[in-house]
């Protein structure tokens, strides 16, 4: 069984930026913490000094500007954007996708949750807005999430990433009549290269790596790993 309780974006997204997905074995030695999904904003209030700035995550697109910390999730809400340094934004998940962005400067970042309706409806290019793109050169994390040899879609999900975008279709693997194995780590990041942001990825799988993460897929399960991006004070 695996003891890694935290697993780091290292220094991609620059070394004044922090990111980190707190693991199912960190939240399984932290007996205090309850991390299913509707308590954890309530039993895990602080992380590294910093208070943690949750969203009421639906699968959406809208984007909030965070300037300072609110005690309640942010409501309705997929990303944060922020510049300051007085707390740490949050994603939950169990399967998802978690990006992590920040200009290279690390005087911005933000914090996407991307499910499959979220990617197909945009949420990166909503997110990016927030950016300059003419002068921040960003950089991107993908934390873990499900892996395509684990992440079986309908038609329903191709077609609403190739009639956006018939380039979506690679990262599609057809294995049925009306069945596809789904990469949307590679299909996030194709979406961000394609804005000129530089990408870096973990490994890990949430739906394979069962010793690490809770899936959704796997067993329906209301517990979560947590995702933290901060602005370091430096």
């Amino acid at each position: 069984m695996s003891s890694i309780k935290k697993i780091s974006s290292k220094d991609a997204l620059g070394s004044n930026i922090g990111c980190v997905t707190l693991t199912k074995q960190f939240f399984e030695s932290n007996r205090m913490v309850d991390n299913s999904r509707k308590l954890l904003p309530l039993s895990f209030s602080t992380f590294n000094n910093l208070p943690v700035q949750y969203m009421d995550q639906i699968h959406g697109v809208s984007v909030e500007t965070v300037r300072q910390h609110c005690e309640e999730p942010i409501p309705k809400t997929d990303a944060l954007f922020s510049r300051s340094s007085q707390f740490s934004l949050a994603i939950m998940s169990a399967d998802c996708l978690p990006i992590a962005l920040a200009n290279s400067k690390g005087t911005k970042i933000a914090l996407l949750h991307a499910g499959w309706r979220g990617l197909s409806n945009g949420i990166i290019n909503k997110s990016l807005e927030m950016f300059d793109l003419n002068t921040d050169r960003l950089r991107a994390w993908l934390a873990p999430c499900i892996s395509q040899n684990y992440y079986e879609v309908g038609s329903d999900v191709f077609k609403a990433f190739v009639g956006t975008d018939p380039k979506s279709a690679k990262n599609f693997q057809q294995f049925g009549a009306k069945k596809w194995k789904f990469d949307i780590k590679a299909e996030a990041s194709r979406i961000l290269r394609k804005s000129g942001v530089s990408v870096s990825q973990s490994k890990y799988c949430t739906y394979k790596d069962e010793d690490l993460f809770y899936s959704y897929r796997r067993n329906k399960t209301e517990r979560r790993v947590l995702t933290l991006l901060w602005r370091k004070n430096v």
